[in-house]
């Protein structure tokens, strides 16, 4: 996974997962807004400046043979990134969850979620239907005797039931639309012309 190497040692991430709209102003004024579809996640990644050249020239040219073509799986799994992307509720083990998918955006928990108290999930948690399906972030939090997940966006998967993939453990499959020109400066040191994009591959 070499786009991973970049999430990994990144600078900074931005993630955006708005959906995608068109709007209008009348000379009145009055603003119109509907959405285009197309409700993707987006990744800027920026890389630090001035890590060694001779230590990150293997892994740039693996990036690099992926270029703007190749799809590849990222997640937010480093350790120092757990704030960013860990599970919030209250579950000891949320290996073995399972939903059932109709239609729009909610999903209905069957079994491998019970509570006493607490919260199963929590808002911005993020989930993924089963190892190979699209990532999702809950949208409301989701109380210990509530069987309702409630997502960003409607659900992409066909009706049926699915096996949770939860917080660290989830995987995007991205392909990058914008990758920064790399310099090497002073002695051995490398510094990127701006940040990678990754967008979703669906």
């Amino acid at each position: 996974m070499s786009f991973q190497y970049v999430i990994d040692n990144a600078e900074s991430i931005s993630i955006s997962k708005r959906k995608r709209v068109a709007q209008t102003v009348s000379r009145s004024g009055v603003t119109k807004s509907t959405s285009i579809g197309g409700q993707v996640y987006e990744f800027r990644v920026q890389m630090p400046t001035g890590p060694r050249w001779s230590e990150q020239r293997q892994l740039v040219e693996k990036v690099e043979a992926l270029d703007r073509i190749t799809e590849d799986s990222i997640q937010i799994n480093k350790a120092a990134h757990n704030y960013i992307s860990q599970y919030q509720g209250d579950l000891s083990d949320v290996t073995n969850i399972n939903v059932t998918y109709a239609s729009g955006n909610t999903l209905t928990i069957n079994s491998g979620a019970t509570l006493a108290s607490g919260s199963r999930f929590k808002a911005g948690d993020y989930i993924q239907l089963g190892t190979t399906g699209s990532v999702y972030t809950v949208s409301e939090d989701v109380a210990f005797n509530d069987n309702t997940i409630t997502v960003h966006r409607p659900i992409l998967e066909t009706a049926g039931t699915y096996t949770l993939v939860v917080g660290q453990n989830v995987t995007w499959d991205v392909i990058c639309v914008d990758m920064p020109t790399w310099t090497i400066f002073g002695y051995d040191q490398i510094s990127w012309s701006g940040p990678f994009v990754f967008v979703e591959s669906l």
